[in-house]
């Protein structure tokens, strides 16, 4: 009876230990499964990373250049200061001048536009075009150069002038550039008087008048996807070129003043667009 008790509990023991070993073994080869598991799953992302992995899987690239038109519209102001301007004598300080600004004789608002086509991401060719308002002024009653007092007679003067530069952009920041331009410009000028049969002798500035000159500027812009805003400083030269005449009925020694006129700096904002090509 108690040889059978110690079989039993033999049998027990031993069924016991073999139970416990298989769950080891178990337990082992389920965390070897995982180790393995695991360590392929990171030699297969290395080697997706080494060869450039699947076409999902590419990180997305910066877009490309594209060559592009834009046309800007600005507005602001100009200061072209004929009130100090003393260069033709024709308009001009009061001491020195037959007329003397009394309207927008040191600036007022200007409109225009530009239109330019970009070569590369950082230079552009560009075309513009600004409006200058009309400047007014009265007959002082100073006799300049044997040129009777004007005294009673009014003189006006408009003018516009247009450009074609080169332009640099610089990114300052992400969408934000800062810009310069160099180039050239045209200026023209046109001269009218009223109450002309008072005063008379200066038949040189009632007619047109107009300079070439070099055009420089500056300014930010910030680009919103095909929109852009920004604001620019431009500058145009002054001239002071006149012209003398002595034409049959105009005093011997008599001068006009189609050609000059004083420089002008444009402050102005705008808005533009750009057209993909």
């Amino acid at each position: 009876m108690s040889r059978c008790f110690s079989n039993k509990v033999f049998r027990c023991f031993v069924g016991s230990v073999f139970v416990r070993s298989k769950k080891r073994e178990f337990k082992m080869s389920v965390r070897k499964l995982l180790v393995l598991s695991a360590a392929g799953l990171a030699a297969i992302g290395a080697t997706a990373a080494i060869a450039g992995g699947p076409d999902h899987m590419a990180m997305p690239s910066e877009p490309g250049f594209q060559n592009s038109v834009y046309i800007d519209l600005h507005g602001g102001y100009e200061n072209s200061n004929w009130s100090d301007f003393n260069s033709n004598n024709v308009l001009g300080p009061s001491a020195t001048s037959n007329y003397v600004p009394t309207s927008r004789g040191k600036g007022y608002w200007t409109a225009g536009a530009d239109m330019g086509y970009n070569i590369t991401q950082h230079i552009a060719a560009e075309a513009g075009w600004f409006y200058q308002v009309k400047v007014s002024g009265n007959g002082t009653t100073l006799a300049t150069n044997g040129v009777a007092s004007q005294s009673g007679n009014s003189l006006n003067v408009h003018s516009w002038f247009a450009y074609m530069a080169a332009r640099l952009n610089v990114a300052l920041a992400d969408d934000f550039d800062l810009f310069g331009k160099v180039g050239v410009g045209y200026r023209a000028l046109s001269y009218s008087r009223t109450n002309q049969a008072s005063g008379g002798g200066i038949t040189g500035v009632t007619g047109n008048g107009s300079y070439w000159a070099p055009v420089f500027g500056t300014g930010v812009q910030y680009n919103w996807g095909d929109w852009m805003l920004g604001a620019q400083y431009l500058y145009f030269p002054a001239n002071t070129d006149v012209n003398r005449t002595t034409a049959s009925g105009v005093t011997a020694g008599a001068y006009g003043a189609p050609n000059a006129a004083p420089a002008i700096h444009t402050y102005t904002g705008f808005v533009g667009y750009k057209f993909a090509v």
